[in-house]
C-alpha cells in the first residue's frame, strides 16, 4: 500500500473513518495483469486482506507471544475485552481486514480501464483507494468485493461498541501553517486529526506530539476538544 501514513501513530483505528485521503494497493509485477481486475470497477467498495507488518509480536518465532485480552482505544484503553472481539493489530494471526471504496485502476498514473485492457502489462498497475487505515508499505494478500447483498447487516448488534459514542476534535489549523500542505491532503489530514491519533490511554494536555503525514511532520497539542496545530516541518527524511 502507498499511503500518506509513514507509521502507526495517527492511522484512523477503523477503515471509512477518513474518506478525503487516496491510497494506492500497487500490484506486484508478477500480477499485473489486466484480466486480474477485469470487473473490479463495477463494485463501489473491496474488502482487503493485509498484515499488520508494524506490530512488536515476533510471528516467526515459534511459539508466538501474544495476550488473550487487549484494551481497545473506543472504552478509553482502561477496559480490557478478548482479542477475538476487537479489531487490536495485536493477535495471534496478524491479519487486518479492512472494506474500502475502490476510486479507480492506474497504470503509471493514468486512469485505465481493466475491462477493455487485456493480458500482462509494464509498468505500474495500482488500484486506487479511499478510507483505508494502513500504512505505507503495509503488504496486502487479497483484494475481495464488497456484495451488499451478502455483507450488509444494518441491524446487526455492535457489542461494546454499542457503549461509547463518537467523540471528533475541534481543529483550529492556522491558514498560514495549513497553505504549506498540498491541496488535495488538506481535507484527509484535517479529518485525521479530528479522530484524536493519541493513544487513548496516554492522552496528555499542553504536550507537543508530531503526526508522520505525507512528507510533513504536523506538530500539534490538545487541550479539552481542541486540537491546535503548533508547527508543519516539511521535507523530513523517514527510514
Amino acid at each position: 500500500v502507498r499511503s500518506d501514513y509513514n507509521q502507526k501513530f495517527g492511522i484512523p483505528r477503523q477503515a471509512n473513518l477518513v474518506d478525503g485521503l487516496e491510497q494506492a494497493i500497487v500490484i506486484e509485477p508478477e500480477f499485473r495483469n489486466m484480466d486480474a481486475l477485469r470487473g473490479i470497477t463495477g463494485f463501489d467498495y473491496i474488502w482487503v486482506i493485509w498484515g499488520f507488518s508494524e506490530t512488536s509480536l515476533d510471528m516467526d518465532a515459534e511459539h508466538v507471544k501474544w495476550k488473550p485480552t487487549v484494551r481497545p482505544p473506543r472504552l478509553g484503553g482502561d477496559e480490557r475485552m478478548g482479542v477475538w472481539a476487537t479489531r487490536s493489530p495485536y493477535r495471534p494471526n496478524s491479519l487486518g481486514l479492512s472494506n474500502v471504496r475502490i476510486r479507480r485502476v492506474e497504470l503509471d498514473g493514468a486512469m485505465v480501464d481493466p475491462d477493455e485492457r487485456k493480458g500482462m502489462v509494464s509498468g505500474e498497475l495500482a488500484v486506487i483507494i479511499a478510507g483505508a487505515d494502513m500504512m505505507n508499505g503495509t503488504p496486502v494478500y487479497d483484494i475481495k468485493p464488497y456484495m451488499p447483498y451478502s455483507d450488509s447487516h444494518p441491524d446487526a448488534r455492535a457489542g461494546f461498541t454499542e457503549r461509547s459514542r463518537d467523540r471528533f476534535l475541534q481543529v483550529d489549523f492556522p491558514p498560514s501553517l495549513l497553505e504549506m500542505i498540498d491541496e488535495e491532503k488538506r481535507d484527509g489530514l484535517i479529518q485525521t486529526l479530528r479522530l484524536d491519533p493519541r493513544d487513548a490511554y496516554n492522552r496528555k494536555s499542553a504536550h507537543t506530539y508530531g503526526l508522520s503525514f505525507s512528507e510533513y511532520d504536523i506538530r500539534f497539542e490538545v487541550n479539552g476538544d481542541t486540537l491546535s496545530v503548533t508547527d508543519v516541518v516539511t521535507e523530513r527524511s523517514y527510514e
